[in-house]
């Protein structure tokens, strides 16, 4: 795998670039252990961030596959049709925080619609059992708003799996790496892990109701917060 050093400018993006064109021309191989950050970094003259990034958003497409303590290592199953230019896009081109939105509320729509028809009772279960779990940190006010954003984006691939259709599921895994930022900012803000917790609540019940005439409200009400930022920007 041959490693020349970038410039400042689109960092993350070209770290992107350089690792999956080297899996498509087969300088790295599925299963192959990529090298570490630091060699990482030095070869390529970027920073930690920049790397843990670009590692983040290709494992999240299962292009990499993170072990704890053991390394990252290409994906098994990677050929090059995993590299689709719309998965691509929503990576790499410039985004605003309202295109997102729009992006967000088109999706979340369309995954509570489908899980409503889909959804089993195991679905609400395991949903149910994340939410009491969350408002009880809340409540207990022992952890970190990074925590939280992970425990709302568990809770958004929940309803995805809800759909029980593997293509939506691929897909909205890399959809809500999109999110973060945004959702940190929501929650953030004063009663802002209350907020988040009622609306997934009030997302689950709508969910057990079956009743799709309340999606678009629904979402529309859960994502207000958000929607206040992109029109402060």
């Amino acid at each position: 795998m041959k490693l020349d050093p970038i410039s400042n400018n689109s960092v993350v993006n070209e770290i992107l670039k350089r690792i999956t064109d080297s899996i498509v021309r087969e300088e790295l191989k599925p299963g192959e252990k990529l090298p570490t950050e630091v060699e990482l970094m030095e070869k390529l003259g970027v920073g930690r961030n920049s790397i843990r990034e670009a590692v983040k958003m290709l494992a999240a497409m299962g292009v990499l596959e993170v072990k704890r303590g053991n390394g990252t290592y290409v994906a098994t199953q990677v050929s090059p049709s995993m590299f689709n230019p719309l998965i691509f896009s929503l990576i790499l081109e410039p985004k605003s925080a309202y295109d997102l939105y729009e992006l967000r509320m088109m999706f979340e729509n369309m995954v509570m619609v489908l899980a409503i028809e889909k959804a089993t009772q195991d679905d609400f279960d395991k949903i149910e059992k994340l939410l009491v779990h969350t408002k009880r940190l809340a409540e207990e006010n022992n952890t970190t708003i990074d925590d939280f954003v992970k425990l709302d984006m568990e809770f958004h691939m929940e309803l995805i799996k809800a759909t029980h259709n593997p293509l939506i599921e691929r897909i909205g895994k890399t959809i809500i790496e999109l999110f973060p930022k945004y959702i940190k900012n929501s929650i953030s803000q004063k009663n802002g892990i209350e907020r988040s917790v009622n609306n997934h609540f009030e997302i689950l019940n709508l969910l057990r109701q079956r009743n799709k005439g309340k999606v678009y409200d629904l979402v529309e009400k859960t994502l207000s917060e958000w929607k206040n930022q992109w029109k402060e920007e």
